[in-house]
């Protein structure tokens, strides 16, 4: 049983980044304003995936969380996951100007002032990665203080409402939090009560709500395929898709495909650090060369994009000075 939790949540990790390479691919050469006769399709797309992917890939890291009793436990986690998402979020924040500013054709160029300020704002997509670590802390904090599960959903509920009416203005960090933290604990939620997850009305309900918000956010939302953000037109389409594809991916019947993105899923954050940068390489040398159809450059640069990212878990787990940078902890932990 607990083997296959542990390979459905593998799939879904690999599928999920999967989307993620694919909707930014979509993104980078939508924002090149070259192809604005097919911005109708790349807003579909990306409308569709930023809906599911974020709140999804922060459910996911919910659902493995485990609460701790007590606070040294706690602080050696989050020790942990300091370093864990740190040291890649700082290396790759560095690999990313510099790349932006080795090339000319930038569509927001983040300047060597906005490095020194990544422990404030962060650079790009790595957005994920130092939000992710401050709910840690939160609910780490909750968990330790014993507040009962549904009144932890409630308070996150009402950060979220009080995020998306701009209450007040907090910083990033404090704004992000309130915004995400409701998908990760849905996630714990689940994990913690497996019963409501199977439910198939749970299912047919969420798919329900997921559509109607789909359908709503595509009529009012303006821009409605931003991710970074929930937004009082898209949040309801954005949770809704936390138990549908919870319940699908813990439903499906995995074949080879299955085993493709499970064997992927095991080292996904690799992929989510590799594939912006190289996509963005791609991009740019494609254009260069000539590629000036629309759906053959999405094609092209998507597929590059993918098996260089994947390349890069081989390459890592060959060579121990590459492998440092992703799992930088338990090297630290072999040389006390």
């Amino acid at each position: 049983m607990i083997q296959k939790r542990i390979l459905w949540l593998d799939l879904a990790k690999g599928f999920t980044v999967f989307l993620v390479v694919l909707v930014h691919v979509i993104e980078g050469i939508y924002k090149t304003n070259q192809f604005q006769q097919y911005n109708w399709f790349s807003e579909m797309i990306m409308g569709l995936l930023f809906t599911v992917v974020m709140p999804i890939f922060f459910a996911l890291s919910g659902y493995v969380y485990k609460a701790l009793p007590t606070s040294k436990l706690l602080i050696k986690s989050l020790v942990h996951k300091l370093v864990s998402l740190g040291i890649p979020y700082i290396i790759f924040s560095v690999i990313y100007v510099s790349l932006q500013h080795m090339g000319s054709e930038v569509h927001q160029l983040s300047t060597w002032q906005d490095l020194g300020r990544i422990y404030a704002v962060p650079i790009g997509y790595l957005w994920y990665l130092y939000v992710l670590f401050f709910i840690y802390v939160l609910v780490g904090m909750m968990s330790l203080l014993k507040v009962p599960v549904f009144l932890q959903i409630g308070i996150y509920s009402i950060l979220l409402l009080l995020n998306l009416e701009h209450v007040i203005t907090m910083p990033y960090a404090f704004d992000r939090l309130f915004m995400w933290t409701i998908s990760f604990y849905l996630g714990y939620f689940f994990k913690e009560n497996p019963t409501i997850l199977n439910r198939r009305g749970l299912f047919i309900f969420s798919l329900t709500i997921f559509a109607l918000g789909l359908i709503w956010q595509f009529q009012h939302g303006d821009p409605w395929y931003d991710t970074n953000m929930m937004t009082r037109t898209d949040f309801i389409a954005k949770l809704a898709s936390v138990p549908l594809f919870l319940y699908l991916f813990s439903h499906v019947k995995l074949g080879k495909v299955g085993k493709y993105f499970i064997k992927y899923g095991r080292h996904s954050l690799i992929i989510y650090l590799i594939h912006a940068p190289v996509a963005s390489i791609v991009r740019v040398l494609l254009i260069k060369i000539g590629v000036q159809h629309y759906f053959l450059l999405v094609i092209l640069t998507f597929i590059f994009a993918w098996l260089i990212s994947v390349s890069a878990v081989y390459i890592a787990q060959k060579v121990k000075w590459i492998d440092i940078i992703f799992n930088p902890y338990q090297y630290l932990e072999k040389i006390k």
